[in-house]
């Protein structure tokens, strides 16, 4: 189980859940599909998938844990299509217009009635616990599913005191330095990606596969363009891209990383994903606090 995208957030107290009280905890909160009339449903589910039964994961002190939800898919063209068949037919029979109130009434009516017939999207979200790092690490593109799967562990749990982790330094001020000298720091390596921003308008350049050292980019930094998002490779085994919110995103790792985390030859699904979740989560320790001393350290909370 490999992340592709990161959302870090770091506990404001000490995490002293041990692996058998969390799985207690989410054991009560497990996911059941959609009942006919629900828009969405979201519980949690065993991170090995079918080939497992706990929905507590853990590997050398990190704690494994997945989400899954369940959304009944209603296109907006066929609520609407529903809804001024409604309208007209009150229009025709009645001979009066309809409200915005009466109308809202009517779309939830067709919602209402369509639901049943609706067909259900599934999907996953993984996040593992560091106690030792004091961290929460959520494989997810954007904050709100992010968020939702934190609120959902706070349902769960009663109280969960955490805060998205923010570096000392803004991170365009960082990066944008780390473009303009064309020196990141020590294991990093700029790629070939990056967006950049301006300061007194809406303009927004993306640099797709280019030598992000070429003299138009230095330009666009001279006047007065910020980096929002820049894509880095660690140790030459780890590429991503960071925004300006301390995310990274598009992971991708080598594949001679991958097959360091199998060389004992795991012999079944629930040893291979141990030794890739231990390995993984490893390697991104090292990584982000590479980059957190990189912008002088984790901000005050």
């Amino acid at each position: 189980m490999w992340f592709r995208n990161l959302r870090l957030y770091r506990f404001t107290e000490t995490f002293s859940q041990t692996p058998e009280a969390l799985q207690e905890a989410l054991a009560e909160h497990p996911f059941h599909p959609c009942g006919k009339m629900d828009t969405s449903r979201r519980g949690w589910t065993p991170p090995l998938g079918r080939e497992g039964t706990e929905y507590v994961q853990a590997a050398h002190g990190y704690i494994m844990i997945c989400s899954k939800r369940q959304e009944k898919l209603l296109p907006a063209a066929v609520v609407n299509e529903h809804l001024e068949d409604k309208v007209d037919q009150i229009k025709t029979e009645e001979g009066r217009p309809v409200s915005r109130k009466e109308r809202q009434t009517l779309k939830d009516e067709v919602i209402f009635s369509l639901l049943p017939q609706a067909f259900s999207k599934t999907s996953r979200d993984f996040a593992y616990i560091a106690p030792r790092e004091g961290l929460i690490v959520v494989n997810a593109a954007s904050a709100k599913r992010a968020e939702d799967l934190l609120s959902q562990l706070r349902e769960s749990l009663g109280s969960l005191k955490v805060i998205p982790l923010t570096p000392q330094s803004a991170p365009t001020q960082i990066m944008t330095e780390w473009l303009r000298t064309g020196e990141p720091p020590q294991d990093f390596e700029l790629g070939e990606d990056c967006e950049l921003q301006a300061g007194k308008d809406s303009r927004v350049i993306r640099c797709r596969h280019q030598d992000l050292t070429a003299p138009e980019v230095a330009s666009h930094l001279d006047s007065g363009m910020y980096v929002s998002r820049l894509a880095l490779t660690w140790k030459d085994s780890i590429h991503f891209v960071l925004d300006d919110q301390f995310a990274l995103k598009q992971l991708k790792f080598e594949d001679t990383l991958k097959d360091q985390a199998l060389e004992r030859d795991p012999e079944s699904a629930a040893e291979q994903f141990d030794a890739e979740f231990a390995f993984m989560a490893l390697e991104l320790s090292a990584l982000v606090e590479a980059l957190l001393k990189s912008f002088g350290g984790p901000a005050e909370a």
